[in-house]
Parts: C-alpha cells; structure tokens; sequence
C-alpha cells in the first residue's frame, strides 16, 4: 500500500488566519448597533410595559437634552441633563408626568432612562427588536457563546482537514509571524471600529486589549506554527491539531468578543 504526501499550502495553512479576520468582520457588524455610538439622544427608554428603542427626536437646549417620541399616537417626552453622568431626569406622556430614573448611559449624550407606567394598551405599544434585549440584558452570554461556537468550528475543522499526509510549507515562519501580528493588530482595529475612533471610550480600554490579546495572540501563531508544519495525518496528531485550535479560537475570539462588547459600550 502506498502513501501519498501532498504538495502546497492546504487549506488547514490558511484557517489560523481565518480566525482573525471573521472576529474583525464581526465587530464590522456591530458598529451599527453599538450603543456607544448612540451620543445624539436617547439611547433606550423602559416603561414597566416595553421599552422605546427608536424614533427620539433630540435637541439640545441651556445644557439639557429634551426627547420626544410618539407612543400610540401620543407624545413622549424625557428631559436629561446634557453630557456625560448625567443625573437629572423628567418625564412627560400626554401632558401627564412620570417618574424618570437613570438606568445607564452610553457615550456622552446618550442615555437609558426608566420611566413610569404610559398605561397604553398593549395592542398599541411598540415592540423592541428581539436582539436589542439580547444585546442590552445578556450580552455577555452571546459573547461567550460565540467564542465557542467559532472554537468549536475551528477545531472541527482542524480535525478535518488534518487528515492526509503533507509536506511542511515553505512560508511557515512567514505565516506563524502574520497570524500572530494580525491577531493582535485586528483586535485593536475591531475596536477601534466599534468606538468611532472616540479615544475618551477607547483609550482605558485599549490599554487593556492591548495586553490581554498578547497571550491569545502567541498562541494563535503556535497554533499557526504546527498547522504550516508536516503532516502525517494519524489520528492522535489529528485529535491534537483539533484540541490545538479549539483552544487558540477560545482563547483569542473570548478576550476579543468581550473586549468589543465594552468598546461598543454594552452595559457591564
């Protein structure tokens, strides 16, 4: 019986740096979304029934930020304070006052209030996108979730393509070297995107992405390494090339995951 050894690249050289590039086009995604960005108005305003996540129309007048937006027809108003930390809060509906609490904020004009019961029939009310809620109230466990999900694909996937017999690449210090760089470089970057560049949100924060994806990058590139090495395509190396990647992937796509849900300004 005869065994071939193949030639090439292979797609298992490329998925290191496929790991990178999906987490930036995720955070690609996010910028549209992300509360942090939101630094025109009102963010979210929750009544005991539902909440208002769009439709504010803001001015800004004498340091105050007033809102209003129409709910079943009639209208919504919230008064903030201007700028950041905000305290003072009053709401109207219909010509009627309600109590008005500061949940949170998001940027530097940007808040989430709590305000008192409309009383409109909920046949009437507005409904918020399910994922708005996914985003606001558990974003940490779709975060982690998603690391995952993307490890467990990267390790399938190892595992998979680890299977028949290869020669080393050429370019295997070249590549452990661009997937190591990359994958600290892109987690920067993805922050960057979902900040809008702000540098009073993304400066503390950069400090800390800056460290914490050094380790999840090295092993990116060990992973890399082993991946761009010979392969023989027995089975115990498969299983390892696959606990390999799964561990790389979680590593650098949970640090990263969680790290743009701060820079996007998810509540923590």
């Amino acid at each position: 019986m005869t065994t071939s050894t193949r030639l090439g690249v292979g797609l298992l050289r490329w998925l290191p740096q496929a790991v990178p590039v999906l987490l930036l086009l995720f955070a690609v995604l996010l910028v549209p979304i992300a509360p942090g960005r939101a630094t025109d108005g009102l963010y979210r305003v929750d009544t005991p029934e539902f909440s208002v996540v769009d439709g504010f129309d803001c001015a800004v007048t004498g340091g105050l930020t007033t809102c209003a937006v129409p709910v079943a027809g009639r209208p919504l108003t919230v008064e903030v304070e201007a700028g950041p930390h905000f305290t003072a809060c009053a709401a109207n509906y219909d010509g009627r006052r309600l109590t008005c609490a500061r949940v949170t904020e998001y940027g530097p004009a940007s808040p989430w209030v709590r305000v008192g019961s409309l009383g409109v029939p909920a046949s009437e009310a507005p409904h918020a996108p399910w994922w708005r809620d996914v985003l606001d109230f558990r974003w940490e466990r779709l975060m982690l979730t998603a690391a995952l999900v993307l490890a467990l694909l990267a390790g399938l996937a190892a595992f998979l393509l680890y299977r028949a017999p290869r020669l080393e690449d050429g370019d295997r210090f070249r590549r452990t070297v661009i997937t190591g760089v990359s994958s600290w470089v892109l987690a920067v970057v993805s922050g960057l995107l979902v900040t809008a560049g702000d540098q009073d949100n993304f400066g503390i924060l950069s400090l800390f992405v800056t460290v914490a994806v050094v380790v999840p990058a090295g092993l990116m590139a060990c992973w890399q390494h082993v991946a761009a090495g010979p392969a023989a395509g027995r089975l115990r190396e498969r299983i390892g090339q696959a606990a390999l990647a799964f561990l790389a992937t979680l590593l650098l796509s949970g640090v990263q995951l969680l790290w743009l849900g701060l820079a996007a300004g998810l509540p923590d």
